[in-house]
């Protein structure tokens, strides 16, 4: 059974939220829980998810995307996603995510952008 571990690292300059496994119906209730606890800590800052180890996202996960996205601008936060795979990259491309949230080739990038990115 597919599955996702979550773990969140604090830096100067936003949390990480470092995705390995899958997203879909049966993870989304924690990945929506894991972005939510982050925007929430960090307001007016940062969160990069690091995708590097996340192998599939389903329309679940996009869902969640686009709510995470909706409250970090309502909080004026910077919500980004960092590193993740060719095939990941592809989604957000073909449902255009990738023009409302920022995507960075890597988390040192991520963290490194300008807020207004």
């Amino acid at each position: 059974m597919p599955d996702l571990n979550i773990s969140s690292t604090l830096h100067e300059s936003g949390r990480v939220l470092t995705l390995d496994g899958e997203i879909d119906m049966a993870t989304e209730a924690r990945f929506q829980d894991a972005v939510t606890e982050a925007l929430t800590t960090q307001p007016f800052g940062r969160v990069v998810l690091d995708c590097t180890d996340l192998r599939f996202i389903d329309s679940s996960g996009l869902r969640v995307l686009i709510r995470a996205h909706k409250a970090a601008k309502e909080q004026q936060a910077l919500l980004v996603i960092a590193a993740a795979q060719p095939r990941i990259v592809q989604t957000l491309r073909v449902t255009s995510l990738d023009t409302r949230i920022p995507v960075f080739d890597s988390v040192a990038q991520a963290l490194a952008a300008p807020q207004s990115a």
